[in-house]
C-alpha cells in the first residue's frame, strides 16, 4: 500500500493506493472522502466521486454527517424524559444533517494503521454534551479501511456515549461510475435491494413507508433516469431524494449498485444499516448520486427500537462497504 500524507489548508490528508488500482484520498476536515479512483475496463485510473462546485467541504460532499443524518421533525426528540432541542435548518421547522455545526464541519484527529491485507485510517472526535443541541458526551471514531488486493473501501462508524443518546452517522460522497464525469449518472444502471420506500411530505419528512411503485423499484437494475421525470419522483424533491428500506442488511448482501457501460466500472454497496437514502444530484443535471446508508432519518420518532439510540454499554457500531469491479 502506498501512503501519501498531505494538507488541505490546515487539515491533514492521506492518500492510500493499493496494488490493484484503487486510490482513496481522505481528509481530517469532516472525516471525509476527497477522492476515489478506480480502474476502468482499459486499466485507466478514473475518478468515481464528484465534489461540490465550491470544492471539498462544500455542500456536504464526501463528508461524515452527524450527529444525525437526514431530517428530524420539529428539530426535537426525547429519550427517557431527556429532551434535545436541535438547530432548525430545514424549511424553518426541522433539523437536517445535525445542523450547521455538525460533524461535517469538525476537525478530526487522524491515525494511520498499516496491516498486511489492508490499511486503516481512523478519524476521531470527542463531541461534547450539548453540541448542536444533542445530549451526552460522545467519543466518535470513523475508520476507513482500504484493502490491498481488493478494490474495496470499508467505513466503520463507532461511537461510545456517556449516556443514552441518539446517533445516525453516514458519509455523503457523490458517485458517478463513468469516471471523470464523462456522462450523467441518469444513464447508469442502479440496483437497490428494497421493496419499500419512504413517502415524503413537502418538508421531506417521512410520513409513511410504502411498497415501491415502478418509479421507485430498482430490484431489477435499470437506468437511474428512466423514471426521474415522473411526477411522483419530482414531487417535493425534483428527483430522487428518498429513503429506501432495505430487504436485507449486513455485509453479506448487496444493498445497492451503480454501473456505467461507458467505463465498465461497477460499485456495489453493502451495509449493516437498515436504510439507504438515495439523492440524485437533482439540481446539477443528475451528474452523480449519493447513497447515504443510515437509520430511518426520523426513526427516533417513528421506529425508536431501531434508530441509532446507543448507550455506554451498547455503543454505536455500523459498517458500510464500497466495492469496485469491472462488469
Amino acid at each position: 500500500m502506498k501512503i501519501t500524507d498531505g494538507k488541505f489548508g490546515k487539515y491533514a490528508t492521506v492518500e492510500l493506493s493499493n496494488s490493484t488500482g484503487l486510490t482513496v484520498k481522505l481528509c481530517a476536515l469532516g472525516a471525509g472522502i476527497m477522492s476515489i479512483k478506480a480502474p476502468d475496463r482499459d486499466g485507466a485510473s478514473r475518478e468515481v466521486t464528484k465534489l461540490a462546485a465550491g470544492g471539498y467541504g462544500a455542500g456536504y460532499h464526501g463528508l461524515t454527517i452527524g450527529r444525525t443524518a437526514g431530517r428530524i421533525e420539529n428539530a426535537r426528540f426525547e429519550i427517557d424524559g431527556r429532551v434535545a432541542s436541535l438547530e432548525v435548518n430545514n424549511h424553518g421547522a426541522d433539523n437536517l444533517h445535525g445542523g450547521g455545526t455538525g460533524f461535517h464541519t469538525k476537525a478530526f484527529s487522524m491515525k494511520t494503521r498499516r496491516g498486511e491485507e489492508y490499511t486503516e485510517v481512523e478519524f476521531a472526535y470527542d463531541s461534547p454534551d450539548g453540541e448542536g443541541g444533542y445530549f451526552g458526551n460522545v467519543a466518535v471514531a470513523v475508520t476507513y479501511r482500504v484493502y490491498e488486493r481488493e478494490n474495496k473501501l470499508a467505513i466503520r462508524y463507532f461511537a461510545r456515549p456517556d449516556c443514552k443518546t441518539l446517533l445516525n452517522l453516514t458519509n455523503h460522497a457523490y458517485f458517478n461510475m463513468s469516471g471523470d464525469l464523462r456522462e450523467p449518472v441518469s444513464v447508469q444502471d442502479v440496483y437497490i435491494n428494497a421493496s419499500r420506500v419512504g413517502v415524503l411530505d413537502e418538508r421531506l419528512i417521512v410520513r409513511d413507508i410504502a411498497k415501491v411503485a415502478p418509479q421507485f423499484d430498482f430490484r431489477t437494475p435499470h437506468k437511474m433516469g428512466e423514471y426521474v421525470k415522473d411526477e411522483s419522483v419530482q414531487r417535493h424533491t425534483c428527483g430522487y431524494d428518498h429513503p429506501f428500506f432495505l430487504d436485507a442488511r449486513g455485509t453479506d448482501s448487496v444493498a445497492c449498485s451503480l454501473y456505467s457501460a461507458l467505463s465498465g466500472i461497477k460499485m456495489q454497496v453493502r451495509t449493516t444499516y437498515p436504510c439507504l437514502v438515495v439523492f440524485g444530484d437533482n439540481f446539477e443535471g443528475y451528474m452523480s448520486t449519493c447513497f447515504e446508508t443510515e437509520y430511518h432519518p426520523d426513526g427516533v420518532h417513528q421506529c425508536p427500537d431501531d434508530c441509532g439510540i446507543c448507550t455506554p454499554d451498547e455503543p454505536y457500531d455500523n459498517t458500510t462497504e464500497f466495492e469496485f469491479s469491472i462488469a
